[in-house]
């Protein structure tokens, strides 16, 4: 880069005349991304820590890239959503590389359960206890691992995971056997791994960083090498997932899977079958004392097992490992029992679904400690970071170091042409009898409006279950349903190709979704996305908002709703020549004193309670 600072170098790559005007079609500088980019640039080259919003059209990805791709410096890309780690790593990088020439070593890095265990697929290929619905499956795993060269489960023609022979083909990081495993050197996680340590631009995703973050904290390995800078793509979604990675959960599968491994190795001993029978009949014991729900008495059953297995640990690795675990779940259930200062515990589920739980109240003081503090840069970025104009909440929610700069880049679409914001007021309210009723119709009287094409998003599963099916009954189009007709991308991708088509999805839906184009010309949201007000971590922030003289609802629960409704309703336009109506189906928006404030924080298209005008709309595309 000769005597340019990294600023003044991004500016030259965003010239009209450059090569990646040149290179790619319909190219035109924006000043936003331009400008954003070179705020990035200057975070890297002075080491700080940088909050950026910047709203859908900005161009965010390319101006984070291209500085990521000047520096010299190892840097770290961490996104929410699997689908943009792919997109990163497949399309934008290499695109990107081949327009500008720029030479950088990139390596994709995802979490455990996206690679294949060689291990232990092996050790299952061999098994005599394979049903024979699982043998089909296995086999086809088998053979497609012959041909890959990276062992990513994604690049499979189906899930593994639906097939329900996941747990046979990955390896959970307490089963892992590390270094000690016959097939280390042709681990796809161990190759993935290493290539990220050599590597000048990793790519991989929030979980993973919170969990090495998690391990660095307790002297207990690492899963990341250390970088110099981080782009952190996506950053809403941070504070949420640093409550589980610095928590700790156990559920009933965890006993069962270790239970499991326990039996297998031990009839692998071949020697030890009295050892086995007891096990096996302390295991019973436990797993009928997991359904009285006391995490004393589960204790109390968990104790000789580890006794048991403790006691064959010099036999070989397995038994080693297996001891290993059983002694972290000992010590999970001490913790669960009392959590520490700062934690709250509590029971969570019904059925083979219920679990124990305890997380930190507030992840703000973590993150600083054990990400804020290292010295490198970060760049945190969102097109949804603000609440009503200011970082102040995702500054206190992620801990945020007061230096840290705060910059904001709004949309270039022109959302008083594109869009209409629909806010019906005539509507019961949504918790009460009528409510599903007169919902269902208004719905009906949108989708009909919009011929489909159209988002229906819902803030929980029960409400989604009640109300599609119905939709399916009334409307001439097709209604995919999540969870009901195929998983996520599946019917994604369904919706993509019938083009009249309505999609009704809960939280996933919310976010990371990308459908440019007329597909989808409406989203509708059934109500305000406010959190369960018994979700007991939620209780327990409120409780410490207030202990500390703040409002809860005012401090916490209402810009929480506001930012997953911005995620929400900023699906709908992608592109300069999308348009759209965004209808949110909640009338206290205009009978509670937050309605104000929601309304401040949607997208800047005209707001109207008629429907009549959102038909005048789609009559006039």
């Amino acid at each position: 880069m000769s005597h340019r600072t990294l600023a003044e170098q991004i500016a030259a790559d965003f010239a009209a005349d450059a090569a990646l005007a040149s290179h790619f079609d319909h190219y035109q500088p924006r000043p936003q991304q331009i400008r954003l980019s070179q705020e990035i640039a200057e975070a890297f080259e002075q080491q700080t820590v940088l909050l950026a919003e910047a709203e859908t059209g900005t161009g965010k990805t390319l101006a984070y890239l291209m500085p990521t791709l000047r520096s010299e410096e190892k840097i770290l890309i961490s996104t929410h959503t699997r689908s943009l780690q792919d997109q990163l790593m497949y399309r934008d990088l290499p695109a990107i590389q081949q327009a500008t020439g720029i030479s950088r070593s990139i390596a994709l890095l995802k979490g455990r359960s996206n690679y294949l265990c060689p291990q232990r697929l092996e050790k299952y290929m061999t098994s005599a206890r394979l049903d024979v619905w699982q043998q089909r499956p296995l086999l086809r795993v088998f053979e497609w691992a012959k041909g890959s060269r990276t062992g990513d489960l994604n690049d499979l023609p189906f899930d593994p995971f639906e097939k329900r022979i996941g747990s046979m083909v990955t390896a959970t990081a307490e089963q892992c056997l590390g270094s000690n495993c016959p097939q280390w050197h042709d681990c796809p996680l161990m190759q993935a791994r290493m290539k990220a340590q050599d590597a000048d631009v990793v790519i991989s995703n929030h979980s993973l960083m919170l969990a090495d973050a998690a391990l660095k904290s307790e002297d207990s390995g690492a899963l990341l090498p250390d970088f110099s800078a981080y782009v952190l793509d996506e950053a809403h979604s941070l504070a949420g997932l640093a409550s589980q990675h610095f928590g700790v959960t156990l559920g009933r599968m965890r006993l069962i899977t270790w239970l499991n491994d326990t039996q297998a190795a031990l009839e692998e001993l071949g020697d030890e079958r009295a050892l086995k029978k007891d096990m096996l009949e302390q295991g019973r014991v436990l797993l009928e004392v997991w359904d009285e729900h006391q995490l004393d008495t589960l204790s109390e059953a968990w104790s000789p097992l580890q006794e048991m297995i403790a006691s064959r640990k010099e036999r070989n690795e397995d038994m080693a490992s297996l001891g290993q675990r059983a002694t972290v779940v000992a010590q999970d259930m001490t913790f669960l029992a009392a959590p520490g200062d700062g934690y709250v515990g509590w029971q969570d589920g019904d059925g083979d679904f219920f679990h124990y739980a305890a997380a930190p109240i507030e992840t703000g003081p973590l993150l600083a400690e054990h990400l804020w503090s290292r010295e490198s840069a970060f760049v945190l970025l969102s097109a949804t970071m603000r609440l009503s104009h200011s970082f102040d909440h995702i500054r206190a929610r992620l801990g945020m170091p007061a230096e840290a700069d705060e910059v904001y880049h709004p949309s270039p679409f022109d959302y008083a042409r594109q869009a209409l914001n629909y806010l019906p007021r005539h509507l019961p309210d949504p918790r009460g009898p009528a409510g599903r009723s007169a919902l269902l119709d208004e719905m009906e009287a949108l989708l009909r409006a919009s011929r489909g094409r159209a988002f229906v998003l819902f803030t929980s599963y029960a409400s989604m279950r009640a109300i599609a099916p119905e939709l399916g009954e009334r409307l001439p189009w097709n209604v995919y349903t999540q969870g009901v007709d195929g998983s996520r991308d599946h019917i994604l991708t369904q919706f993509r190709e019938d083009k009249h088509s309505i999609l009704c999805g809960t939280r996933s839906f919310w976010e990371g979704v990308d459908v440019p184009g007329e597909t989808l010309s409406l989203v509708i949201i059934e109500k305000m996305p406010f959190a369960p007000p018994n979700d007991p971590l939620l209780r327990a922030r409120i409780d410490h908002c207030e202990q500390a003289g703040g409002n809860g609802f005012r401090d916490i629960q209402l810009p929480e709703a506001i930012a997953v409704l911005r995620q929400g309703v900023g699906r709908l336009i992608r592109q300069d020549e999308d348009r759209g109506v965004m209808a949110i189906l909640d009338s206290r928006l205009y009978h509670k004193h937050y309605g104000a404030e929601v309304a401040h924080n949607l997208p800047p298209a005209r707001i109207s309670d008629n429907i009549a005008d959102v038909r005048w709309f789609f009559e006039e595309a």
